[in-house]
C-alpha cells in the first residue's frame, strides 16, 4: 500500500515542461493550501536572478507559512539553505527529457541556458539537489514520479483529511 499521508510543506521538482505547474496548481485546489510559484519572486523583470544572499532572505519569507505547496525547481539557481523553505516533502516529476524538450520549443523566446538546463536537468541538478537534501534534511519525504499516471494515482490516492471539501455538496 502507498503512504498516502501528506506533509504541510510540499515543494514541487521537475525540468521545464513536465507540468511541475500544473500538479502545484493542483495539489494547491484539492488540499487549500496556499500557492508559491518561485518564478515569480526569483526573477526579476529584468531576468537576471538574484544574488543568492538576497534570495535567501526573499525565500525565507515567502516560505514562513506553516502550510504551502510550492513550485520551486530553479536548478542551477537554487541554493543550499534554506532548501526551499525546509518542506516535509519534495515530489519530483522526473519525467522523460524529451516530453520536457518538445515543449520547452514552443517558447521562442526563452534563454538558451534554461533550455540548455532543461535537457541536462537530471544529470547535472537533480542527482546533487537530492543529494544535499539527504545530506541536510534527511527527515524530508521525498516521492519521486516518472510519469504522469504515477502522479495521478499519487493524487487519487490522497487521503480525504487532505482535502479541502467540495464547495459543490
Amino acid at each position: 500500500m502507498v503512504d498516502s499521508s501528506l506533509g504541510d510543506r510540499i515543494v514541487i521538482l521537475g525540468r521545464g515542461g513536465v507540468g511541475d505547474t500544473s500538479a502545484a496548481a493542483l495539489l494547491t485546489d484539492l488540499t487549500g493550501r496556499p500557492l508559491i510559484a518561485i518564478d515569480k519572486h526569483f526573477w526579476p523583470v529584468d531576468h537576471r536572478p538574484h544574488p543568492a544572499p538576497h534570495w535567501a532572505k526573499v525565500q525565507d519569507a515567502i516560505a514562513s507559512n506553516p502550510q504551502w505547496i510550492m513550485d520551486a525547481d530553479l536548478g542551477p539557481f537554487d541554493i543550499a539553505e534554506p532548501k526551499l523553505g525546509h518542506p516535509d516533502e519534495v515530489w519530483v516529476l522526473d519525467y522523460s527529457p524529451i516530453r520536457s524538450l518538445l515543449r520547452a520549443l514552443r517558447y521562442p523566446s526563452e534563454r538558451r541556458d534554461v533550455r540548455v538546463w532543461v535537457f541536462r536537468w537530471r544529470r547535472e541538478y537533480l542527482t546533487e539537489a537530492l543529494a544535499k537534501i539527504e545530506s541536510v534534511a534527511p527527515e524530508v519525504k521525498v516521492r519521486v514520479f516518472t510519469n504522469p499516471g504515477q502522479l495521478a494515482t499519487a493524487i487519487a490516492e490522497l487521503p480525504r483529511t487532505n482535502r479541502v471539501a467540495d464547495p459543490a455538496r
